[in-house]
């Protein structure tokens, strides 16, 4: 299988590019044809300065990015959620790769045609607030599932959040346990 492996952690030392790194090796390991895109490491605009009106300059990034998305077959997508969302680089990428014409189109009856169908991603999360704010007040995975990637034809299976980070429940031994069930996830993909 094509994997697709977005760190969307602008911190190069943070837990959640440690995950990411991690499930990279992981599904090495398990013969999968493994790509990364390391956002802690690559240098863009995330910026979608003109919305859709016209391209910008730097588009040799985003095109290859776009490269990676179409030959992928599976896209594990690994941030932490900070105010009820995914970090501004991330949601950056996202509004610069998932483009009219790529990832959809506008029908003239006002319905879209979805152009990704046939991938699945899964998301694989950390943050400080206990994960039952989420459920109350509105939900980052719902928001990915129908808005983002369901838009574009891409099935959400799996989505983890290791909530509570720094808190006093926190350890060594729950970090990586939840490490260790964001891998295994490829255990069941074929």
């Amino acid at each position: 299988m094509n994997i697709l492996v977005v760190q969307g952690h602008p911190d190069p030392e943070s837990f959640t590019r440690n995950n990411a790194m991690h499930y990279y090796r992981y599904a090495k390991s398990k013969g999968h044809t493994v790509n990364l895109l390391d956002l802690s490491k690559n240098n863009f605009d995330p910026v979608l300065r003109y919305g859709y009106r016209k391209h910008m300059k730097d588009e040799e990034y985003i095109k290859n990015v776009q490269r990676l998305i179409k030959e992928s077959d599976h896209i594990s997508f690994f941030f932490p959620i900070w105010w009820a969302a995914e970090p501004s680089i991330l949601k950056g990428l996202v509004d610069r790769t998932l483009t009219p014409h790529f990832s959809y189109i506008y029908m003239k009856s006002g319905a879209h045609k979805q152009l990704l169908n046939g991938k699945t991603a899964d998301i694989f999360s950390s943050s400080h607030g206990p994960q039952i704010l989420y459920k109350i007040y509105g939900n980052v995975f719902s928001r990915w599932k129908h808005l983002i990637l369901g838009y574009c034809g891409i099935k959400l299976k799996h989505c983890y959040d290791l909530g509570k980070m720094d808190s006093r429940i926190d350890s060594l031994k729950r970090r990586n346990s939840y490490i260790n069930k964001c891998s295994h996830t490829l255990d069941n993909i074929r």
